[in-house]
């Protein structure tokens, strides 16, 4: 092929395309010692030796990426073949397994929740039921800001009143002094509008004035009595928090949403209503499309009128609408105790890799990634090449673990966008077939 000819090829492609099938075959043959043009039995050894390190999707890539490599240069292309075929089959078979992902907070669910918080804090005001006006209050503002930011677990619980900005009307804005994902000199701030309903500064506020406080954690714990602690609210708190607000409220399967409940409920709110990726990343804060994506799903009522538009012509059932039970008072007393904690073993698989082939920016991720996240979790690496590990993650019910493991794939993908790595991730605990990605 001439380079005029190799210009042009080039050119039908984009860019990404290009830089991610040069990556695949450049782990083929440099990392892997493969040969080109490669044979059928080579191919299939190729994908049984990387079943369990690689997605199914990565491993769909990497035989595109072959694929291309022998069209374009007139070999026999070894990836059509019966063995390759078959091979794909048997490690989608046995490696395939339905993903875990936190059930979405609706709006309505968010506006019945709120409506029924701010009555029960006025209620309890005129009643003098102290540790209930503070709670509902405290819950409010917790739900709300928690939602329209999409803030994290973490976030949520390191806020402090001293980093926060905020006025009636206008907005919101928290600048932490550092997180876990930012780095010493880098001025990372949350911004929130102020809105006409359901407005999360409003109810900051209105928490800042019930609560009487200047400084310190912006939703601490409070005691029966009405005591406000001084000290930060642990992350794992807010999931067994969130769950009561809602029960209280009278939310029908409290139990089956989690903290990031309210991340993916905004992200698809935001996505049917029409804001496009980058303003939702620039918003929430994702750096990599591929943590966004994670949590964007296909608004099922788009989904619905498709398939409507084609039944015009029939008869329309009646629909069927349960009437929801009315809200049960909560009983008064202390919060609802933390559970008991309990640890899962977790493989971790793992692959950095840059475009252009430099390995001083994977090295520098895996470092960064190795010192923070794999010391947290006592990571014991299970290959030579380290890209297994083992990890030991302590929870105390499975949706905690739901959200510590997907917070982790974030920050995973975070440090490699600051470092402009490609990264495959995914987790996978043995003793029940789950797997995150």
């Amino acid at each position: 092929m001439t380079a005029e000819v190799q210009t042009y090829v080039l050119a039908a492609d984009r860019d990404n395309t290009v830089k991610t099938y040069a990556s695949a075959l450049r782990h083929f043959e440099t990392v892997w010692n493969g040969l080109l043009p490669a044979t059928v039995d080579t191919v299939a050894r190729y994908l049984a030796e990387h079943a369990t390190v690689y997605r199914i999707s990565t491993l769909r890539l990497h035989l595109a990426a072959l694929a291309r490599w022998h069209a374009d240069n007139g070999f026999a292309d070894p990836t059509r073949s019966p063995l390759v075929h078959k091979v794909m089959r048997g490690i989608r078979a046995t490696h395939a397994t339905p993903q875990r992902r936190a059930r979405p907070l609706q709006l309505e669910v968010l506006e019945r929740v709120s409506d029924w918080l701010l009555k029960t804090q006025i209620s309890a005001g005129k009643h003098a039921r102290r540790t209930e006006q503070l709670r509902r209050s405290r819950d409010r503002s917790l739900l709300l800001l928690g939602f329209w930011r999409a803030f994290r677990a973490d976030e949520l619980a390191n806020m402090r009143i001293e980093e926060v900005e905020a006025e009636r009307g206008k907005g919101l804005t928290c600048r932490p002094r550092r997180t876990k994902t930012t780095n010493e000199d880098e001025d990372r701030a949350f911004h929130c509008p102020a809105l006409s309903r359901l407005c999360p500064v409003d109810a900051y506020l209105d928490w800042l004035e019930v609560s009487g406080r200047k400084s310190g954690p912006v939703f601490p714990g409070i005691d029966r009595w009405g005591n406000i602690s001084e000290q930060p609210m642990m992350s794992q708190a807010v999931l067994p928090l969130l769950r009561r607000i809602l029960k209280d409220a009278g939310t029908q399967e409290a139990e089956s949403y989690s903290s990031h409940s309210l991340r993916r409920g905004f992200a698809g709110w935001a996505s049917a209503n029409g804001w496009d990726l980058k303003e939702l990343m620039e918003h929430v804060g994702w750096r990599d499309v591929g943590s966004a994506m994670r949590y964007i799903d296909i608004p099922q009522d788009a989904m619905k009128s498709k398939f409507e538009r084609g039944l015009a012509n029939s008869t329309s059932a009646p629909e069927d609408v349960a009437e929801s039970p009315e809200p049960t008072a909560p009983q008064a007393g202390a919060e609802a105790p933390a559970a008991t904690e309990q640890f899962a073993t977790v493989h971790l698989r793992l692959l950095l890799t840059k475009p252009g082939g430099a390995r001083r920016g994977t090295e520098r991720a895996f470092k960064q990634i190795e010192s923070v996240h794999l010391k947290k979790f006592a990571a014991r690496q299970l290959d030579r090449n380290g890209r297994r590990f083992e990890l030991r993650v302590p929870f105390h019910d499975r949706d905690a673990l739901d959200d510590i493991l997907l917070d982790l794939l974030d920050e995973l993908y975070r440090v490699a966008s600051a470092n402009e790595c490609m990264l495959e991730a995914s987790l996978h605990e043995p003793d029940t077939d789950s797997s995150w990605d």
